[in-house]
């Protein structure tokens, strides 16, 4: 959705403005005592307080001496969906694992179930507080998968409730066919399946123009590589984008498939190697570190994050928002988590919530606050932008711009 405003929109006082443009100390391009104007849905101006004017007819937003940041970008996430998976995350917690729920019936099956008995009306409800929590926290551009559907009409479905929430705004979707989630139980098998969204559902998603990308889960017991090489081959054929679920649960080639094809993305990357990475960085491929999962699942290898970065990768970080292994809207605490348990730097957990987020979409005109980019802008409630991944207990986006105008006021209490 394209928000435009006639109204010039000034952000002052800015005790920090963190521009991420790749300069400066860690690529932080820092600018101290800012000033950003935004004219419709664009930044025409940001820089020192002294070498910008403020147009009289602006509407001001003081940000008080806290820091501003670019509006964050949740490169990974499964929001559309239906049901509550809680009693697995109980079931974990007594040991049982991932793949042991699923054969009983459970995981991604269980989810399509509940999407399967819904409308899309029914699925853009459920989705909704989903995005305003993200908003809440300062998140404006967000990546939506299906998958949960596993019928072609089904994955329609999800993709259609995925329009409707980008046309809602504020909060704007990309959205991404992830049909080669899981085998369907009518399939007979993971290559069937792959012959069906071929040959069927691509050809329609590219009609109606439901989606900017397609994904491929590449593990044991989902899709092999030889699937996902030909789903991906046809899917850049009609205009998506390829991405890749890669070496999560176990190395499969997943990874050395998303360089093979000039994939935008691959992500999870648990099981990398070495090799791989550097072939991910050759290709251009950007790394998704999706810490939560990881945490989540428990007893789950950390993601390589340094080895990623050490190889040259561009490294962006998602919450991997789905109801079975990452219940989270939480993309700070994601990219605290990356910090921590994935062996980023904090600059670049937080490069990877903006710039480099905006990267693994292929969005160039976000991520960035320079003159040109989208006015997508949070101010902070900390004086410094490394609070982001640093303070992890409630929101602490304080003013959220989406599109240049606001959208998001923190209350207190």
């Amino acid at each position: 959705m394209t928000l435009t405003t006639t109204r010039p929109l000034a952000i002052h006082g800015i005790g920090v403005l963190a521009t991420m443009d790749g300069t400066g100390p860690h690529g932080l391009g820092l600018v101290h005592d800012a000033v950003v104007v935004c004219r419709g849905a664009a930044i025409v101006d940001c820089g020192a307080r002294g070498a910008v004017a403020i147009p009289s007819d602006a509407e001001r937003v003081d940000a008080g001496g806290a820091a501003v940041v670019p509006g964050l970008v949740d490169c990974h996430t499964h929001a559309v969906f239906m049901g509550d998976r809680s009693d697995e995350f109980a079931r974990r917690a007594r040991g049982e694992t991932y793949a042991q729920i699923a054969a009983a019936g459970g995981g991604i099956r269980a989810t399509m179930r509940a999407v399967r008995a819904a409308t899309v009306d029914a699925l853009v409800a459920a989705a909704r507080p989903r995005l305003r929590r993200m908003l809440a926290r300062g998140v404006t551009t967000v990546e939506m998968k299906s998958g949960y559907g596993l019928t072609v009409e089904d994955e329609l479905k999800l993709l259609r409730a995925a329009r409707a929430l980008r046309d809602e705004g504020p909060v704007h979707v990309e959205a991404t066919l992830l049909a080669a989630h899981a085998v369907p139980p009518e399939a007979a098998s993971a290559s069937a399946w792959t012959t069906t969204i071929v040959d069927e559902l691509l050809p329609a998603v590219a009609r109606e123009g439901l989606a900017s990308a397609c994904d491929v889960f590449v593990e044991q017991g989902a899709f092999s590589v030889d699937d996902g090489r030909r789903l991906l081959t046809r899917a850049a054929a009609l205009g998506l984008r390829p991405r890749v679920h890669a070496e999560q649960l176990s190395w499969q080639g997943g990874a050395r498939l998303a360089a093979e094809v000039g994939a935008l993305a691959a992500s999870h990357l648990e099981h990398i190697t070495a090799d791989d990475a550097r072939r991910l960085a050759d290709a251009g491929v950007v790394a998704e570190v999706l810490s939560l999962a990881q945490v989540f699942l428990r007893g789950q290898r950390a993601i390589p994050g340094r080895l990623l970065k050490d190889a040259g990768c561009v490294v962006a970080v998602g919450t991997d928002l789905n109801p079975g292994t990452a219940m989270s809207c939480d993309l700070p605490l994601a990219a605290g988590l990356a910090v921590t348990q994935s062996g980023l730097y904090a600059e670049e957990a937080l490069a990877g919530i903006t710039r480099d987020g905006a990267r693994a979409l292929g969005l160039s005109d976000r991520g960035v606050v320079a003159v040109g980019r989208r006015a997508d802008l949070v101010v902070l409630r900390a004086t410094s932008p490394l609070a982001l991944v640093y303070e992890w207990a409630e929101p602490l986006a304080a003013v959220v711009v989406a599109g240049g105008r606001v959208v998001h006021r923190w209350a207190a209490g």
